[in-house]
Parts: structure tokens; sequence; C-alpha cells
């Protein structure tokens, strides 16, 4: 079966979470959506038995339990936080459990002879890696308070055109 793919709609749901948190912290969106364009999760149960998933970013990665959120090895700094509680969040551990299933379930069939469900399981499993279905996580109950970020944006951006205004006034004065 190669190497482990990366889930589409995982990847997404988690760089937006990361991003909203992280930006709702500190202020800065576009820093945040630059650093995790790269993100990918996956899971391999071939290295690990229990129900896991493994972040990478950049040149880190760690393997996270699908049953509890911890971490199990690897590390990605203060990011570790932020994917367990995404990994909490009621929605993503059910998405994240039906992977395992079918991954589980293509695995056992790539062993079996009967080649009609072999190939089936592998289509399965290819479209669930790569469906780009939004998984619908509400980011309020974590915290992040998108309204916020919003505010600070609009206010940013009057004060940028007060700035410009002064400059122009300034300009015609001399």
């Amino acid at each position: 079966m190669g190497k482990a793919n990366s889930i589409t709609k995982f990847d997404n749901s988690l760089t937006e979470f990361l991003i909203n948190a992280l930006a709702d912290k500190y202020g800065d969106a576009k820093s945040y959506a630059y650093r995790y364009n790269n993100l990918k999760v996956f899971m391999d149960p071939k290295k690990i038995a229990q129900p896991h998933f493994y972040v990478q970013i950049g040149i880190s990665e760690a393997v996270f339990s699908i049953d509890d959120g911890k971490k199990i090895e690897g590390g990605l700094g203060t990011e570790d936080g932020y994917v367990k509680r995404w990994a909490d969040r009621t929605n993503i551990h059910k998405e994240l459990e039906a992977h395992w299933k079918i991954l589980k379930e293509a695995i056992s069939a790539e062993q079996e002879e009967d080649m009609s469900k072999k190939t089936a399981n592998t289509i399965r499993l290819r479209r669930a890696e790569k469906s780009n279905e939004d998984l619908n996580v509400d980011m309020t109950s974590t915290g992040i308070n998108k309204a916020k970020r919003q505010e600070i944006e609009r206010k940013k951006s009057r004060f940028s055109g007060f700035k410009k205004n002064i400059k122009k006034h300034n300009d015609n004065e001399k």
C-alpha cells in the first residue's frame, strides 16, 4: 500500500483551526496561513497499531492518539496543544475514527485473495483521503472568536486610512 497519504479534509480543517486559534491569540492571520500551507495529516497503522494520526508541519512531526488526543511521539512545539483541542472536537473525533476504520478495512482487504473486494476497499480509501468536504467545525466553542479578529482588522484598516489622510493633509500644507 505504500506511503500513507495525506487526508485532505483533515489537512484543511486543522489548518483552518490553527490559523484561527493563533491569529485570534496573536492577531496576524496571514503569517499563520503561510506557515501552515504545507500541513499534512495522515495515518499509518503499519507503524503503530493503536488508532492514531500524524501531523506534519514542515520538518516537525508528531503522532497523536485518536482515542484521547494525547501525543504519542514527536513534537510540533506550541501547536501540540492546539492539535489536541482540534482532535477532541466531537465531529473531528468521529471523522478520525471513521477514517481509521476505512483504513484498517483497506489494509485487511489488501491481504485477501478476492480482487473485487480489494479494489473496492482501495477505491473507498482513496476517495476518503482525497475528500475535500468541509467538516463544519464550530470554532466558537473552542474560544476562537473570529468576530474579535475581524474587528481588529477593521480597526487597523481604519487607522491606516487615518494615517494616509493625515499624511495627505500634511503634504498639501507644505
